[in-house]
């Protein structure tokens, strides 16, 4: 039950703060709170997976090239047919995706999400799962409870079935993150890609979006 709650909690924090509340910063705060509260509650930050190893740099770092490629690209190739421009822009500048924290924000986006998210999926969750569940059990349920909330947030900003396009690249950097998780057994070359894949993220608002 305990792990349940560390499962859903990061969705519920993005349900109150974007769906409810309808603002990027305060589901900021309540998202990144749960995600540094909550292992240090449980005194259990995996100190031990953030070795740098060259494995975990190279890993890391083609990974990541392939998935900011794949989504800055996607988005730059398919956004006609993907987004309504119009209408996502409304819909950021009512979530308070605008204005003088708007670099802030990004910033957070950039650095702060795939460093707190990794440390909580790949790092605390994951050494949770995997104590007492196989790898593929642990992989495949830390990729599905990342992937959830991020289809909280996606379904507002794209089109129909667009959603299940958007939301299937999240499934699979978060199963290939809990593989290399477990292969190096360190959450490095995950926080590597993740960065880069976010940079394709904010790549897009930057140059297609705003």
């Amino acid at each position: 039950m305990k792990n349940f709650v560390r499962l859903i909690g990061p969705s519920l924090m993005i349900l109150i703060g974007l769906q409810l509340l309808e603002s990027v910063v305060v589901t900021f705060v309540l998202f990144y709170s749960w995600l540094l509260a909550v292992p240090l509650i449980d005194k259990a930050f995996p100190k031990e997976r953030v070795q740098i190893t060259k494995q975990a740099i190279v890993l890391g770092l083609g990974s990541g090239l392939l998935f900011f490629l794949f989504i800055f690209g996607g988005l730059k190739w398919l956004h006609t047919y993907l987004l309504n421009i119009g209408e996502l822009r409304t819909l950021l500048m009512k979530w308070g995706f605008s204005g003088p924290g708007e670099i802030g924000l990004v910033l957070v986006l950039l650095i702060a999400n795939p460093i707190l998210e990794e440390l909580y999926w790949r790092g605390y969750m994951y050494e949770k799962l995997r104590a007492n569940g196989k790898a593929v059990y642990t992989i495949f349920m830390t990729a599905s409870f990342y992937t959830l909330y991020h289809l909280l947030s996606v379904i507002p900003m794209f089109q129909g079935i667009s959603s299940v396009a958007a939301i299937l690249p999240v499934l699979i950097a978060g199963l290939f993150w809990g593989y290399t998780r477990e292969k190096t057994d360190s959450i490095i070359a995950a926080v590597i890609s993740h960065v880069l894949g976010d940079l394709g993220i904010v790549a897009s608002y930057w140059l297609i979006l705003r």
